[in-house]
């Protein structure tokens, strides 16, 4: 596989977490949604800081942005936090625990989801409930899984 190929596995995962952030589900679990883009830049950030970081991060939240006509800019904001607090740590981080990167993923999902509220508050007058940050709590759960078939895919399309 050439290298312009093995790149574009990075923007299919990507593209495949936009997807899976937007796609409609029943309203009993819609709230409970992760943060699947989160998830996905985090990993590419963390195996590949010279390939994903803070710019991707930014283009990721504006297509939310888009994605979900929420207000443009938001999400963008939100990831590209997000995603400089991995990529100033990315070394540390490979090297904790999946335990401690679960904590760290849900710190970072928190903040992402304070900073849209922040934000939206000031647009919509929202409030900010328990449903609100449901995704807080099953985000980092998911990490472990996220991390081991984004690791699998990296490894065997040899990405670099």
């Amino acid at each position: 596989m050439d290298r312009a190929h093995r790149y574009s596995v990075i923007w299919i995962s990507l593209l495949v977490a936009l997807f899976l952030q937007i796609m409609p589900l029943p309203q009993a679990v819609s709230s409970w949604r992760p943060d699947w883009v989160l998830l996905a830049l985090a990993y590419w950030t963390m195996a590949l800081p010279n390939r994903v970081g803070v710019l991707t991060a930014f283009l990721m939240g504006l297509f939310l942005d888009v994605l979900l006509g929420a207000t443009m800019g938001v999400r963008s904001l939100a990831l590209s936090v997000a995603i400089y607090l991995v990529a100033i740590q990315y070394q540390k981080l490979r090297h904790y625990s999946w335990v401690q990167q679960m904590g760290i993923i849900a710190s970072l999902s928190l903040a992402m989801h304070l900073m849209v509220y922040a934000v939206e508050t000031l647009n919509t007058g929202i409030e900010l409930t328990f449903e609100y940050l449901r995704p807080v709590i099953l985000t980092p759960l998911l990490w472990p899984w996220v991390f081991w078939l984004l690791r699998r895919t990296r490894r065997h399309y040899k990405v670099k």
